[in-house]
């Protein structure tokens, strides 16, 4: 087992992967990327996921991709790496070219890069079984969530803050007042008995895990309904959810410094959780040939 790279179709061990100083990624943050659960040797929700990244892509207004050769060259750096239960990071950018605001013209060849490691869900395991703290914070990202860009600082100083709290993460608050989501994480919320989310738009990541988790609630019969909430307004619902996609389903327990609900895990919450670890089981059962 050994953690690999696969930059621009070449696989070498992580610690050899380079990219010139003028790759755009690295000046400018003009790159996209995706992030896969992998169990079994297999990656999880791929369709969905491929189906984001072509998205962002094209948001961002990158020359045609092929993705299909993509999707190949994961196949072989998983195999390769030989890592059954990890996560393959991918990510885009514009490529090489002097530094330019402007875009290259003619357009250059992209950088691709392709990360297997492997991902150990233990610490997050117990961390579901407890519940988690989390702050609230100012949402200072751009106006264009919705695009998985690696325009991450914002998040990155939302995150440190939580750290420095001794907490999971951070619940993003915008302008107005209305909670969007966590800094790597989608936020849902209990009211009532009906589950609820920020609707989708600029302000937020399109999720995957979130997109199954939906999907999982039909069957379990738990009304849903997109809305708006204000910070007090989540603190006062019947429980607060984490889902994403290496923390799964989380729940909160304290946001700032007040309880959520009873101040543990909530029925919603691990029926959620029941429910995606029965999707994902079910999925691997169903899966043809055998795990990389």
């Amino acid at each position: 087992m050994q953690v690999l790279a696969c930059l621009n179709g070449e696989t070498m061990p992580v610690e050899q992967a380079r990219v010139p100083v003028w790759d755009r990624g690295f000046l400018f943050g003009d790159s996209v990327y995706e992030v896969f659960r992998m169990y079994r040797g297999r990656c999880w929700l791929e369709r969905e996921h491929f189906a984001r990244l072509r998205r962002s892509l094209k948001e961002l207004d990158f020359p045609p991709y092929d993705l299909d050769a993509l999707a190949e060259r994961i196949a072989r750096t998983i195999a390769a790496s030989r890592i059954h239960e990890g996560t393959v990071y991918v990510q885009i950018t514009r490529g090489v070219a002097p530094r330019s605001h402007t875009f290259p013209d003619p357009p250059v060849s992209p950088t691709e890069l392709i990360v297997v490691r492997p991902y150990d869900d233990g610490p997050t395991e117990r961390l579901r079984a407890t519940g988690v703290k989390v702050i609230s914070h100012p949402d200072l990202r751009w106006k264009r969530c919705d695009i998985k860009s690696t325009n991450l600082l914002a998040n990155c100083l939302a995150l440190e803050t939580a750290h420095r709290a001794g907490c999971y993460e951070a619940i993003l608050v915008d302008a107005a007042g209305f909670v969007t989501e966590a800094t790597h994480t989608s936020v849902l919320w209990a009211r009532q008995g009906r589950l609820e989310a920020t609707p989708e738009g600029p302000v937020i990541l399109p999720g995957m895990t979130r997109h199954l988790i939906l999907r999982l609630v039909e069957a379990l019969e738990i009304p849903f309904v997109g809305s708006h909430v204000t910070l007090p307004e989540l603190k006062a619902a019947d429980e607060v959810i984490l889902v994403g996609t290496t923390s799964e389903v989380v729940p909160i327990v304290q946001i700032d410094d007040v309880l959520i609900g009873s101040g543990n895990p909530g029925p919603i919450a691990r029926r959620l959780w029941n429910a995606y670890r029965q999707d994902v089981e079910r999925w691997l059962a169903g899966a043809a040939g055998t795990p990389q």
